[in-house]
Order: C-alpha cells, then sequence, then structure tokens
C-alpha cells in the first residue's frame, strides 16, 4: 500500500500551460468498445458480469482502490492508476447500450506534471454530473505529492482543472476515496506528508478554495484511509498499538481517536478504507468497517463501532475471515436501505482471487455472512481491492486490480 514508483513524464514542456483552476480541453477521446462479456452463474449466492476489461493501453489498467460511482443517466465513471497517453492513469466513462454491452470512453489521461499522475483512489460525483478525484502522484515538480482534480461535463466534452497541488506540508500521496458533502466540499486524506510525515486529513471546497489539513504524527496515526461524511476516518498503522485507529476531526486542527486498534484483540487490526455510517434507534451513531488484518480467523474482520450515551465507543466483531470466505479486506463496507453490509475482500476463496460478501443483521447483534461471489482470477477478475457501489435496483458494482484478458483489472456488476 505503498506508494508507487513514478513512470517517465511526457516530454518537458507539455501542458506547462496548465495552472491549478485552468480549464482544458482534452484533446482527444479514446473509445473502446467491451469485448469480453463473463458471465456467471453457477451454486453461488449472485451473479458477476463483467462489464469491461481493461488492456493497459490506452483505455487505461490497473483502477487499484478506485470503484465506480454512478449518474443519473446509467453510466459509470472511474479511474485507473496506469494506462492512458502517457501511461499515467485515466479516468474513463462507461456508457451501456440496450443490447448489454458497455463502451469505455476515456475521458482524460493523466501527463504527470502538473496535472498529476496515478490517481488510486476512487472518484465522486455531484448532482450537477462534475467528478472529482485525485492522483498520487506528480502535480508540482518539486514535491511529486498529487493533486486533487475535478472534470466537467462542457457540452459533448469534458474540462479538466486541478483544485489543488500537494507540495509536502499541506499533504503527499492522496489513495483513498473522497467523500463530497453537501456537494460543497470535498473531504480525503493523504498517506503522507504533513507536519509529522505521516499523512493529513483535509477538505476542500469543491470551487478550489478553502484548503484546510488536520496532522497525523503517529501518536494519532499513520497512513489514513479515508474521512466519511462525518469526519471520522481510520488510519492503518499508527496509534498507541501501532496497529491503526478510528479518529474524528475537530475544527481545531486536531484529531481525536476513537478507538485503537490491537494485534490481540478480535476485531483485528491495520483497518482499510472509510466507515460506513448509520444512526442507530435509540439516536446514537454507529459505524462500519474492516480490518485487513488479524481476528479470530487472522484474516481481517468486519466490526462496528456504536456511541455509548457518555460519547465513547464500543466496538462488536461481525464477522471474522479464515481464507476460504475471504481473507484481508481492502476497501470498507457499503450499507443499504435494509441495514445490510456488502464488501470485498483482496484474497480468499476456492482461487484465492477474493470475494464479494453480505451480511445481514440479526437479533442480538448477531450477523450472517454469505459470500455472493468468489473470484476465479480468470477474465472475471482478481484482487477486488475497491470498494463497491450499490445503486437503486440492488446491483453491485466494482472494480478488481487485475486479472482479466490482460491481467489490467476489470469493472464487473454482481447481481445478488
Amino acid at each position: 500500500m505503498l506508494r508507487v514508483s513514478r513512470l517517465p513524464h511526457p516530454p518537458s514542456g507539455f501542458l506547462s500551460a496548465i495552472s491549478p483552476g485552468d480549464r482544458v480541453m482534452r484533446a482527444k477521446t479514446f473509445v473502446v468498445l467491451t469485448f469480453l462479456l463473463f458471465s456467471i452463474s453457477s451454486s453461488q449466492a449472485a451473479n458477476q458480469k463483467v462489464l469491461y476489461t481493461f488492456t493497459g493501453g490506452v483505455d487505461g489498467g490497473q483502477p487499484y482502490q478506485a470503484g465506480v460511482v454512478l449518474d443519473a443517466a446509467g453510466n459509470l465513471y472511474g479511474a485507473t492508476q496506469f494506462g492512458g497517453t502517457y501511461n499515467q492513469g485515466t479516468v474513463y466513462q462507461l456508457t451501456p447500450s440496450p443490447g448489454g454491452a458497455w463502451t469505455e470512453t476515456v475521458l482524460y489521461s493523466f501527463a504527470g506534471i502538473p496535472d498529476g499522475e496515478q490517481p488510486q483512489g476512487g472518484l465522486v460525483i455531484d448532482a450537477a454530473g462534475n467528478l472529482y478525484g485525485t492522483t498520487s502522484n506528480g502535480g508540482d515538480p518539486n514535491s511529486y505529492c498529487g493533486t486533487v482534480f475535478k472534470l466537467s461535463p462542457s457540452g459533448n466534452d469534458w474540462s479538466f482543472s486541478v483544485l489543488h497541488t500537494f507540495t509536502g506540508p499541506d499533504g503527499c500521496s492522496p489513495q483513498s476515496d473522497l467523500t463530497l458533502f453537501n456537494d460543497q466540499s470535498i473531504l480525503g486524506t493523504t498517506a503522507g506528508g504533513g507536519c509529522g510525515s505521516q499523512g493529513t486529513a483535509f477538505t476542500l471546497s469543491t470551487s478550489g478554495g478553502g484548503y484546510f489539513d488536520w496532522c497525523f504524527r503517529g501518536t494519532n496515526g499513520e497512513y489514513p484511509g479515508g474521512v466519511n461524511s462525518w469526519e471520522f476516518g481510520t488510519t492503518f498503522y499508527g496509534g498507541k498499538q501501532q496497529k491503526g485507529n478510528v479518529f474524528s476531526l475537530s475544527w481545531s486542527n486536531h484529531t481525536k481517536v476513537a478507538h485503537t486498534f490491537s494485534a490481540t484483540a478480535k476485531a483485528g487490526y491495520w483497518p482499510m478504507g472509510n466507515l460506513a455510517p448509520q444512526t442507530g434507534a435509540n439516536g446514537y451513531w454507529i459505524m462500519y468497517g474492516t480490518t485487513s488484518w488479524g481476528g479470530v480467523g487472522g484474516r481481517g474482520t468486519v466490526y462496528q463501532l456504536a456511541q455509548r450515551p457518555t460519547g465513547s465507543w464500543a466496538i462488536s466483531v461481525l464477522h471474522s475471515f479464515a481464507v476460504s470466505d475471504g481473507s484481508s479486506p481492502g476497501a470498507g463496507p457499503i450499507l443499504d436501505a435494509a441495514g445490510n453490509l456488502y464488501g470485498t475482500t483482496q484474497w480468499g476463496g476456492p482461487e484465492n482471487a477474493g470475494t464479494v460478501f453480505k451480511l445481514t443483521p440479526g437479533a442480538k447483534n448477531k450477523w450472517a455472512q454469505t459470500v455472493l461471489y468468489y473470484f476465479t482470477g480468470g477474465p472475471d477478475g482478481s484482487v477486488p481491492t475497491s470498494s463497491l457501489m450499490l445503486d437503486n435496483a440492488g446491483n453491485l458494482y466494482g472494480t478488481t486490480n487485475s486479472g482479466g484478458a490482460y491481467n489490467q483489472g476489470v469493472v464487473y456488476e454482481v447481481t445478488p
């Protein structure tokens, strides 16, 4: 989960006129038709269909932690870490057709400087259809600490702008999913940089102004993995036990630790991704998350944090993974309207290629796990590291970091 090595930049002077806030129209859109649809209808609890297979060329490759988002017209959007015109990553659109095929259009290919390179986290979309995301590297030619960018629909085209360029003291290498708050503010994290060089959490106006950040120093966490709309997040490392924690943000530029993970606790350690928030029946807050290691089965857990009347938090283990049902979740879970949880594991299952799972709540906070799909590592993909997206019909969408015909990952749909 460390920063990936940087690839060569395009020729000197390319895009040198772009500065933060400039609106630049993409020069060309590459369209690659989906040629492989892989459908599974076995004894598993859900059907899986590959919507698009990345080739690693101009269409992109290896989405990593970036899942997909959905617009009102049913189009999907996402980002790839590599591929594109300069092999520095892409932002793409998938458009459905009545026959069931999907068409991929590359909306933007990253060049490295000054626009950024290698987007690793997921996109967010506002009500107007604007897309927001981050690049983990590139941007400033001295620090290569990444950017926050915006893509806006403009007629039949898209305009690109850099909202913020990281330089190190304000954070470096954003890698996790963003959170959009009221279509006005972006919440996110950086894996490094800041006053302690161990990451930051930040908020930024969707217009590009009003940047504000919080600093991690190790004791309050290290390598933060996302912030939700309640301004709670997780850190992969750090904390008193050096196994990560759950933190909350305050507007006094401080963070407060809500829970500390340890190697010996049943809830596991090394938490990953965003927390899914829920308001309980008594009005107190509940949040759900995952750890990537430890727990009773040794391969990570799904946990619940429930707010006590005193304001402190009680942790409960909802499920411990044990390889056969999944191993090492790489993203946080999501909730549906009925209170069911859905998520992915990077590995585990019969082919050790990852799973899609569902957790259903029961009496006395007992949850039943169902593995909806086991990845094979073949055309259907392998190593699903992104969070899932749920549509109104109950279909789940996500990406895999590898697998597929070219071992560059896929975009898939799971229908329970």
